[in-house]
């Protein structure tokens, strides 16, 4: 995992208001309460489009939107970027601040987006992955290289994503099968989780049973191929 160098002519350094936000994202008291719990300021820090990258757009992507979520905490929810991603129908990228007794660290944070197949205004977002924390100092990669704004996108979320495409596959295909690969991890987790706490023994045999297919379908998700 690394950090990117965006260039300078793609800054924007401008405070997004929470209101403005919970307007765009639907937001409600729940959401609103991981945000005062969790977040202390959000920056829409670059701007990747066009003029700013000399990058066309492709596939979807006009452009990609970065920014910078300063942490009260350690750590932040998933529902707090899956409201972000509602309130903000562009390509995103985000980067999580936050400080430890060592001093300030960053976490990138994304999930595929793209609009969506039924209704063109609205977009539909699959599961975000993070990167290491990194202390914010460590020295900073250039962008991916890339000839559209759509093979731009797919660099910065490959550097991600756990597992590489497959021959052939496409950025939405890897995105889909990597997204239900999330979700599959979850469930070998909790049957995992449902093993280990069964004291019948005939029930913990038929849990056995459900968590090795569990993980044959995980390991179909993740293979290489």
């Amino acid at each position: 995992m690394t950090l990117f160098a965006f260039p300078e002519a793609a800054r924007i350094g401008r405070r997004i208001p929470r209101d403005t936000l919970f307007r765009a994202g639907g937001g409600g008291n729940a959401v609103r309460a991981l945000y005062e719990r969790e977040v202390d300021r959000i920056d829409w820090a670059f701007k990747l489009f066009e003029r700013s990258v000399n990058l066309p757009p492709s596939g979807g992507v006009t452009e990609i939107q970065v920014f910078h979520i300063a942490l009260r905490g350690d750590t932040l929810d998933d529902r707090v970027l899956q409201h972000l991603d509602r309130a903000m129908p562009r390509a995103t990228w985000f980067e999580l601040i936050r400080m430890t007794p060592d001093g300030a660290q960053i976490q990138a944070a994304a999930g595929y987006k793209r609009p969506s197949d039924v209704d063109r205004t609205q977009v539909v977002t699959l599961a975000h992955w993070r990167g290491r924390w990194l202390p914010a100092d460590t020295p900073r990669d250039k962008i991916p290289s890339a000839i559209t704004l759509e093979g731009l996108y797919a660099g910065l979320l490959r550097s991600l994503w756990p597992h590489p495409a497959r021959q052939g596959e496409s950025l939405r295909e890897q995105a889909e099968r990597l997204s239900a690969a999330a979700a599959q991890a979850k469930a070998v987790a909790r049957l995992a989780t449902q093993v280990r706490r069964e004291k019948d023994f005939s029930r913990q045999v038929e849990r056995n049973r459900e968590l090795r297919s569990a993980q044959a379908a995980l390991n179909e998700l993740t293979d290489e191929r």
